[in-house]
């Protein structure tokens, strides 16, 4: 059964639920790129194989990739804060189980299930910052819970490298779960504080800016006056719009969403199945050791974060908040830089890193653009996490696949053919962008639904907090 959430408007209670937010998504980055920290150890003990590795990781990415899509539907029906705590204690928990195992069969199947699991958190997330906060600050916060993405790898390469020098692979894993298994408490009570705040001082909003209470539903003008009409109808117009009656399939359509397939699935490819790559090709074309290679990969996620609020400024300042537009921008930019990696990849080490820098942080500004403030269109529809969720799971897909495409095409065409095959595709996502640009991606009201509208006095109309 769906769970009301109550809109927050005191700014103090909105940065708390936000901080809480923040530390669950924060804390799931250490429990996810622990594995990649530990591969070099468990291959270097004999305890898996290298290709068996990959395959541990492939499996990973499909699970949350899935997790993503199916989650994201159940985050608009079931409670946010129950459903993150589950997830990210859960992901503790095989986190923890993983530090005991040895075998490729068991390790496979558990880091798979911690992808699903981890695939819990983001949706409800989504659903939380469009339901609780204002508007002002659903969008800031989308962007600034990009920073988890940053500091998490930070903590996690330092946590997992640290573990490993004094005790061994197996305590990345252990540490990760104390980590995570904490922050799920931390945001369990945190949350309950604010979500008990918000029952008694928030605002409920139903369809068409109705504030239900109940089977109450008050207009603003009769409210004033200190009446209470009760409507049975309305109520139920509101509580069907708003727990996304429409079918998803027919939402991907009557959107447009679907249109938007081939950039959301390219951007997965460049943002983090390159990225998982770049230390095999600094070390590979500069003759780089390990160390510096993995240096190299570390600072990416620092420099990505300026795409994120690169991304809200071109966004807000240049393109009249339209998400397509601003990313037809970043495409551009990534396409040039790959036109600049693919010509002089070779010929200094630091022009290649600052390339793909730049490369990767255009793609992390489509994802802001993407996963974060386009879903936002459809909270009318009480669709965002599950949109939020779509749209992750097929980036992550184009990641999966990327993981183990590139490495086939680097062993049987080299590094310049598999570069030619990332400008290809982002050109091919900017063409798709171009074309879209004018594009607004919500579902049209029914004439129906405009006639119910009407009759309910809702048109033009704002309800202000009580």
């Amino acid at each position: 059964m769906q769970k009301k959430l109550n809109r927050i408007y005191d700014g103090h209670m909105q940065a708390l639920l936000f901080w809480m937010c923040w530390l669950v998504y924060f804390a799931s980055y250490i429990g996810r790129l622990n594995y990649s920290s530990a591969m070099p150890a468990m291959i270097g003990g004999s305890v898996i194989t290298a290709s068996q590795a990959g395959f541990i990781s492939m499996v990973y990415f499909f699970a949350y990739g899935a997790g993503q899509f199916l989650n994201g539907m159940l985050a608009d029906r079931l409670h946010p804060g129950k459903m993150i705590f589950a997830g990210l204690f859960a992901s503790g928990l095989l986190n923890l189980a993983m530090g005991f195992l040895s075998g490729f069969g068991m390790m496979a199947l558990f880091w798979c299930a911690n992808g699903y699991t981890q695939a819990m958190i983001w949706p409800p997330i989504m659903r939380i910052f469009a339901k609780m906060m204002t508007e002002e600050r659903k969008v800031k916060y989308c962007v600034h819970i990009t920073s988890t993405m940053a500091v998490g790898t930070l903590a996690s390469y330092l946590l997992s490298a640290a573990m490993i020098a004094a005790a061994g692979w197996r305590f990345v894993f252990y540490a990760a779960a104390v980590c995570m298994c904490g922050a799920a408490l931390v945001f369990w009570r945190g949350f309950a504080r604010v979500e008990a705040y918000s029952m008694e001082h928030g605002a409920a909003e139903a369809y068409g800016g109705v504030v239900e209470c109940g089977n109450v539903v008050e207009y603003e003008e009769r409210a004033e006056r200190g009446k209470v009409i009760e409507d049975e109808e309305r109520t139920e117009q509101g509580k069907t719009a708003d727990t996304g009656s429409m079918p998803f399939g027919r939402l991907l359509t009557a959107s447009g969403l679907l249109f938007l397939l081939i950039p959301v699935v390219v951007h997965g490819v460049l943002k983090d199945g390159v990225t998982s790559w770049v230390p095999t090709y600094i070390s590979e074309t500069f003759m780089a050791s390990p160390t510096l290679s993995i240096l190299v990969t570390t600072m990416l996620p620092v420099i990505n974060l300026t795409g994120a609020y690169a991304a809200q400024f071109m966004y807000r300042r240049f393109f009249q908040k339209h998400e397509v537009k601003t990313a037809s921008f970043f495409f551009l930019i990534a396409t040039g830089a790959l036109v600049l990696l693919w010509r002089f990849s070779a010929v200094n080490m630091f022009l290649t890193a600052g390339l793909l820098s730049v490369i990767t942080a255009s793609m992390m500004a489509v994802n802001t653009l993407f996963v974060n403030l386009l879903p936002l269109h459809f909270e009318k529809e009480g669709r965002v996490s599950t949109v939020s969720g779509f749209l992750n799971a097929m980036a992550y897909l184009g990641c999966a696949i990327s993981t183990y495409g590139i490495g086939v095409l680097v062993q049987h065409v080299g590094w310049q053919v598999t570069i030619f095959g990332w400008l290809a595709m982002t050109a091919a996502a900017l063409a798709v962008c171009f074309i879209l640009r004018k594009r607004v991606f919500t579902v049209k009201m029914s004439m129906k639904e405009e006639t119910i509208h009407e009759q309910m006095g809702l048109s033009g109309r704002r309800v202000q907090p009580r």
